[in-house]
């Protein structure tokens, strides 16, 4: 082989050599980032200080023709199984959050949205849209219920009257879950729920094993509880205002109504659907 042959073949080996080294350092350091992100989001997963809200789910919600711009992650980290982040939900008040935590969530998705979620007082708690509720003339769910309508209030000891819906509380809260023998209930977490013994609790100071009263077949029954947990979810959430604290069936179970905390924004009397959407 002639000398310049030669040595534009060892120019090209080395040069080769040379791009596949830097090639797989680059996806090397492209897979150490995948893996810092993926363990981030595991590591806050179902803490309730911080939400993350991906890209693809963000694209489900925006209206056509809205003028968004969807945040984005080079195509490498995609194909190693990665995905966009769109906005970083977080609230200072829950246990688990941090000042060093938000920094380091900055730091590993640069290209997320940060959003401080203040929930406005659920007390003593609330029910999500879907949720029913039973009227006179059937389950309605709690969303269409109104001020002046006309609920089923029962009695944990048996009876039932017809009270008047006096005001209809909504606002952003997360959500709770709580597991029963006989169905799932989703609520707020101080929503104050009737124990077998006519006590009352909030959900989610539920523990397993404790024994609740669910509406079934026209008849009250104590069912026990298996399992209470807090959700990722932060949606709108509606309380009824009944009279004289009553008793009424929500999603099945026997929920208690109170006015909320902030009585004067109670007194508004919001109709329902008035709050902020999902």
């Amino acid at each position: 082989m002639p000398l310049r042959l030669r040595r534009v073949f060892r120019f090209s080996l080395r040069t080769m050599l040379i791009v596949m080294t830097v090639l797989c350092c680059w996806l090397g350091w492209e897979a150490s980032v995948v893996r810092e992100r993926q363990s981030v989001r595991r590591e806050l997963q179902g803490n309730g200080a911080f939400q993350f809200v991906t890209a693809e789910a963000a694209a489900k919600r925006i209206f056509r023709g809205a003028n968004v711009r969807l945040a984005t992650i080079p195509a490498v980290r995609m194909w190693l199984g990665d995905e966009a982040i769109q906005e970083i939900w977080y609230m200072r008040h829950f246990q688990g959050f941090s000042d060093e935590k938000l920094k380091r969530l900055s730091r590993v998705f640069p290209e997320a949205q940060f959003q401080e979620l203040q929930p406005e007082p659920c007390h003593p708690g609330c029910f999500p849209r879907g949720t029913l509720v039973d009227t006179p003339e059937g389950l309605c769910p709690i969303e269409r219920i109104g001020p002046g309508d006309v609920v089923i209030s029962q009695l944990p000891t048996g009876g039932s009257i017809s009270v008047k819906v006096e005001s209809v509380f909504t606002t952003q809260n997360q959500l709770w879950i709580v597991e029963t023998e006989a169905g799932t209930l989703v609520t707020t977490e101080t929503q104050p729920l009737c124990l077998a013994d006519n006590q009352t609790i909030g959900a989610g100071k539920l523990q397993p094993g404790d024994e609740i009263l669910r509406f079934q077949n026209g008849r009250i029954l104590p069912v026990k509880v298996l399992q209470v947990g807090r959700t990722a979810r932060m949606e709108t959430v509606f309380n009824l205002v009944l009279v004289d604290e009553e008793f009424f069936v929500a999603g099945g179970f026997l929920a208690r109504s109170k006015p909320p905390a902030d009585s004067a924004v109670a007194s508004i009397g919001l109709a329902a659907g008035d709050g902020a959407d999902n």
